[in-house]
């Protein structure tokens, strides 16, 4: 499955989100300039054995904004304009750029353990790429937004169908498919993915327990009252008054 978009409109204007894409972009023109010479590569990707050796520890930040190719960078930027927005107005703009980074090392440095560890020369590859990152924030969405439907491109057969999926299915189809690929050789860094979906997955659902919930009304003849009755959001879950138009946690249009 590839997403298009989300049915989830997000409150705010995502501008760190398309800073990044902006910037990812920028980036890559610049290595394309430069005909992908492997100098920046290893000068600014991620190099397991030395970051694990405390040397050239800025490329868990600098190896994000460093794509192999054109698919790469589009499949990356694809899925931060989908989820970014969402996440982006559930932190805000400062906390969200903020953690995009911190997914991003803890994708990187789970990424390096494991290739010391067990990857042989893998551990001297540089790797590249928004992934880790961009998996912390599929990771985030999943707590916020489990309901949110992603409307996706689905291989059925010989067919391709556009359709709704709902958050859940998509993101947890996508992280079985990255326990899959990870026992494999591979080029692909699939434990930077694993290790920035758990980061994220963690981290949102920390904040989203210390978030303050509705306090209860005490006699039932009160709740039955339609100032008081509430509906559930399809985005998020949480539960808001019955004639909102907006869910206040996650600005989804739709409740039931």
């Amino acid at each position: 499955m590839f997403p298009l978009y989300d049915e989830n409109k997000s409150r705010t204007r995502p501008i760190v989100t398309w800073a990044l894409i902006i910037v990812n972009g920028l980036v890559f023109f610049w290595e394309f300039t430069q005909r992908f010479d492997p100098k920046i590569f290893l000068t600014f990707g991620e190099i397991p054995a030395l970051v694990m050796q405390g040397k050239q520890l800025h490329t868990l930040v600098t190896s994000m904004f460093l794509h192999g190719d054109f698919l790469h960078i589009l499949g990356n930027m694809v899925f931060l304009f989908v989820f970014g927005d969402n996440v982006e107005d559930r932190f805000g703009h400062i906390k969200y750029l903020l953690i995009y980074f911190i997914f991003g090392i803890g994708g990187g440095l789970t990424h390096s353990i494991v290739a010391v560890m067990y990857g042989g020369f893998d551990a001297f590859i540089p790797a590249i790429g928004a992934s880790a990152a961009i998996s912390g924030i599929l990771g985030a969405y999943l707590v916020f937004f489990p309901r949110a439907k992603i409307v996706s491109v689905v291989p059925s057969f010989v067919f391709i169908r556009v359709a709704p999926i709902p958050a859940w299915v998509f993101i947890g189809f996508w992280f079985i498919l990255q326990l899959l690929y990870s026992g494999g050789a591979t080029s692909v860094a699939y434990m930077a993915h694993i290790g920035g979906f758990l980061t994220g997955l963690i981290m949102a659902a920390i904040i989203r327990l210390k978030s303050p919930t509705p306090k209860k009304v005490g006699r039932s003849s009160i709740l039955t009252s339609p100032r008081f009755m509430t509906l559930r959001c399809e985005y998020c879950g949480e539960r808001v008054p019955y004639n909102a138009l907006f869910c206040p946690n996650c600005g989804g249009k739709r409740v039931r």
